[in-house]
């Protein structure tokens, strides 16, 4: 049974990118374009990976992992994002994290170090 992903941007082609290209690599992806949306999804079903825009409308991915905390969710979390220095003024410095633009391949080798193939 493939590995399941949640891909959320609010930037479609990047998204789009991300969970085509993971799709090719036989993992299982699903899209949400906000954190609420992402929220309703982690919520409904089980993921082993989050791949997490840091910026979003909505919420945040500081709001999505505060409220994964608190429903006590053991997902795997990967963060992207064109503002780098913003991940540890929001505490998140912890979490891997790969600064638009980046080259798949490299996300690729952390997705399989984290949730293997």
């Amino acid at each position: 049974m493939p590995k399941k992903i949640l891909v959320v941007d609010n930037e479609t082609r990047s998204r789009h990118n991300i969970a085509y290209f993971l799709r090719e690599q036989n993992y299982e992806v699903d899209e949400a374009d906000d954190g609420g949306r992402a929220l309703e999804l982690l919520e409904k079903e089980s993921f082993d990976l989050l791949i997490c825009d840091l910026i979003m409308p909505r919420l945040s991915a500081s709001d999505v992992i505060d409220r994964m905390k608190a429903l006590f969710m053991s997902t795997r979390i990967i963060l992207i994002t064109g503002h780098p220095d913003l991940v540890a003024q929001q505490g998140l410095g912890y979490l891997p994290c790969f600064t638009k633009p980046f080259n798949l391949y490299d996300l690729l080798q952390k997705v399989r170090e984290l949730i293997g193939r």
